[in-house]
């Protein structure tokens, strides 16, 4: 695949007009948008993240004349966010100095045929858990750079290195997938730390004035909500090609990856003296806005791949066809892939609510939908979710509530090759199958600087009793469930475990994109036979600098 990837990416770079780079995943600027996106009467194609930041510039110039309520603040940072792409009357605050020239930048330059940011990245933090007593901590430091050469090709890199001790219930995710959730290869650090590299890199151009490309090494988020039942960023970087075309009221996103289907280690982190296994996604994702307030999603995916005698795999260049339907071509190769489909959608109403949701089709046997017998191959998931801004008539409140359901084997298949998950993590939802949840959430920001949030995740999920897989884990084949069993599948079967994890922040923004925050979590976990019950509370004090927070609600 990778030979494929180079030669696209050299054919057309020599005809590549201007494009930008895109706001990492979990910025604070995408609450912003997402806000905007609410109170604006023209709508914005925001369900595929990351987004360019030209088009959250273009969509900023829209809001002071058009949306009541915006604040100074979020104009401000989002502008500065997006500098090199607003209008060059719009200077930010420039001082004259060799350093921080501009607020958002550490190094900055700005000529007419080249543009490059560089910044540090700093995420320092450190707590307690009270089960443990464990000191818990992260330690990340590195750089990010980005630029544009001649107005054609925009470059993205990031590079950062890691030693953490997580929290106990992280570290049994680690211990039983042999992999940190987010990240990629790791060692042992000490008895319970973990010590591993992060890398992203991208470039990005125009091949057509409607139709943008990348080629880079990261990952992507489709949906409006807290989780995505369709692709998340729970799992690691991959290396892709994203082509996506903006015209008129729709936007089509098409996305070519290489994924890891399985890693080998063990408590000493994971082996590196030969190369895993590879498996390949092909996806294609179709946003339309069939009215100002009201946008349809509809997606398809496939993953494929299977070792020879040698652990290669091949690419399926039939599966390359930006606009083929995925599910045809895999019947026609005798249906040994895993081909996935669905909608999602996001209804904006009285500018200030949003309610979206996603139905993901993995198996669907027409026959047996209805029939009420639990059909075991009727893999289906669902998701439905609200967003109140500025609730209750309290400006810069934000409340949402989010339910998700999968039923019992979906994302899994016939072994790692074409289950749906990378590096041994998922690549949608991370409780995996079989399961129920509901996600509450408010976010106050208080004044300009201080915000707080808090999240309440309720969920129940059915594990595995005795030799058979009862569905949730889709690292395990659908093969180890037991065949007799044909229908009188239900959602939750097997040892029914209850989880709530209560969440709160409260942070602290000192100048643009550097955080000091104060966290606390307490979390539940039992299960009906008594084989998992656990209680822990942290609390940690963290400080981070152009580095995205991530939540942990798993």
């Amino acid at each position: 695949m990778r030979y494929f990837l180079i030669s696209l990416f050299a054919s057309v770079l020599v005809n590549v007009s201007g494009q930008s780079t895109d706001v990492p995943l979990n910025s604070s600027i995408y609450d912003i948008v997402d806000r905007w996106d609410a109170k604006s009467e023209k709508p914005f194609f925001s369900t595929v993240k990351p987004i360019s930041r030209t088009s959250i510039a273009r969509f900023s110039k829209q809001q002071p004349e058009e949306v009541s309520g915006v604040s100074t603040q979020d104009l401000h940072s989002v502008r500065l966010e997006t500098r090199e792409y607003q209008d060059t009357l719009w200077r930010g605050n420039k001082v004259n100095r060799r350093f921080y020239s501009y607020p958002s930048d550490f190094i900055s330059v700005s000529q007419k045929d080249f543009d490059f940011h560089l910044n540090p990245i700093i995420a320092l933090s450190a707590g307690k858990e009270s089960t443990s007593g464990d000191l818990i901590f992260t330690n990340y430091r590195g750089l990010e750079m980005r630029g544009t050469i001649d107005d054609k090709l925009s470059f993205y890199t990031l590079l950062t290195e890691n030693q953490a001790r997580y929290a106990s219930y992280v570290r049994n995710v680690i211990d039983s997938t042999l992999n940190v959730p987010y990240e990629g290869f790791w060692k042992q650090y000490g008895d319970t730390g973990v010590d591993f590299l992060r890398a992203q890199a991208y470039v990005d151009f125009n091949m057509t004035k409607h139709i943008a490309a990348q080629f880079g090494y990261g990952k992507h988020f489709i949906g409006n909500g807290e989780r995505s039942l369709i692709l998340s960023d729970f799992s690691n970087n991959y290396p892709y090609l994203r082509i996506q075309t903006q015209i008129w009221k729709f936007q089509y996103t098409n996305l070519f990856a290489q994924l890891t289907a399985e890693t080998y280690g063990g408590t000493f982190g994971l082996l590196g003296t030969g190369s895993f296994p590879k498996k390949h996604l092909a996806l294609h994702h179709l946003e339309m806005n069939i009215t100002d307030n009201f946008s349809l999603g509809l997606f398809e995916s496939v993953i494929y791949g299977k070792a020879d005698s040698l652990g290669n795999n091949g690419l399926k260049v039939e599966y390359l066809n930006p606009i083929i339907f995925y599910r045809a071509l895999e019947q026609q190769d005798g249906s040994a892939d895993n081909a996935i489909l669905g909608l999602d959608f996001k209804w904006t109403i009285w500018k200030t609510a949003s309610i979206y949701g996603q139905l993901v089709i993995d198996e669907l046997i027409v026959s047996k939908a209805f029939s009420g017998d639990g059909y075991w191959e009727n893999k289906q998931a669902f998701q439905l979710g609200a967003k109140y801004f500025d609730a209750f008539g309290i400006n810069n409140l934000k409340l949402q509530a989010e339910w998700n359901q999968v039923r019992p084997y979906t994302y899994a298949h016939q072994s790692n090759y074409t289950s749906y998950t990378h590096y041994n993590q998922a690549l949608a939802h991370p409780l995996g199958a079989n399961f129920r949840e509901f996600l509450f959430s408010g976010t106050y920001r208080i004044s300009p600087k201080l915000t707080a949030t808090g999240d309440l995740l309720l969920a129940k999920y059915g594990n595995d009793i005795g030799a058979f897989s009862q569905g949730r884990d889709i690292l395990k084949s659908y093969n180890l469930r037991d065949m007799s069993v044909i229908t009188g599948v239900e959602l939750l079967q097997g040892d029914e475990t209850d989880l709530m994890l209560i969440h709160g922040k409260v942070s602290y923004q000192w100048f643009h994109n550097c955080f000091t925050s104060v966290d606390f979590t307490y979390r539940s976990e039992s299960s009906e036979s008594g084989k998992v019950n656990s209680t822990t509370s942290i609390f940690s004090f963290s400080v981070g600098y152009n580095f995205p927070s991530r939540s942990y609600l798993f």
